[in-house]
């Protein structure tokens, strides 16, 4: 493989995602939800970063994608965009995806409805752990996590008519932290509700990739 800029840098973001996924692994054995043994862990993660890194070579390589952030890549793999946009340096003042638009919604009106959101949420658990808290209050905390991720995620879109199906598995994702997050903590069998949540997120990105396409073939037909 030709070492150019793009090799350089995803191989630096392969060290990263290694020990991420080793430290991943090894946390799943320990806690019982996986059968394989660290040493196996070890050269898993690095079968996985290997395949990594090759795709987003292959992928950046193809779509001469010189942005290196992660969320672009993703943002990009999304949304049509013309020979001229995939070449060029991103310009920083200029909104280049739908990832770029939730920061921006983080770092504004809202953020004092994440603060509260994460209190309660720590709030929440610390309760379940101490007092074994009714689960009308799981459900409550639901409710309000739905409402404020949805102000996050989607108040740019409403406001500007961007109708983009990725802040759907934007929510998804967020939503499963959450709760796998609450599952780890209370000690709860996490490998039915992991499984579960796989499944309905590979349907969601069959489901946002036939948009995308449908999308992308109407604007072509243009």
């Amino acid at each position: 493989m030709k070492i150019d800029s793009i090799a350089k840098q995803e191989l630096l973001r392969s060290i990263a995602v290694y020990f991420f996924l080793f430290f991943l692994f090894n946390t799943l054995y320990y806690k019982g939800y996986i059968s394989i043994e660290p040493e196996i862990a070890l050269i898993l993660a690095f079968l996985v970063t290997i395949a990594h890194f090759w795709v987003i070579v292959w992928y950046r390589r193809k779509e001469q994608l010189l942005n290196p952030s992660i969320f672009l890549i993703i943002g990009h793999l999304f949304q049509s965009k013309s020979y001229e946009e995939k070449i060029r340096e991103p310009d920083k003042t200029e909104e280049t995806s739908v990832f770029l638009s939730i920061i921006k919604n983080l770092s504004t009106r809202i953020n004092i409805s994440l603060l509260i959101l994460i209190l309660l949420y720590i709030t929440y658990l610390y309760a379940s752990l101490v007092y074994n808290i009714d689960q009308i209050f799981w459900i409550l905390f639901l409710l309000f996590m739905g409402f404020v991720l949805s102000k996050i995620i989607y108040d740019e879109s409403t406001e500007k008519g961007q109708k983009n199906p990725v802040r759907l598995l934007i929510f998804y994702v967020i939503t499963c932290v959450f709760i796998f997050v609450r599952y780890l903590i209370l000690d709860y069998p996490i490998l039915p509700i992991l499984k579960g949540s796989i499944i309905l997120g590979a349907l969601l990105v069959l489901l946002v990739l036939g948009i995308k396409w449908s999308q992308r073939k109407q604007n072509s037909g243009n």
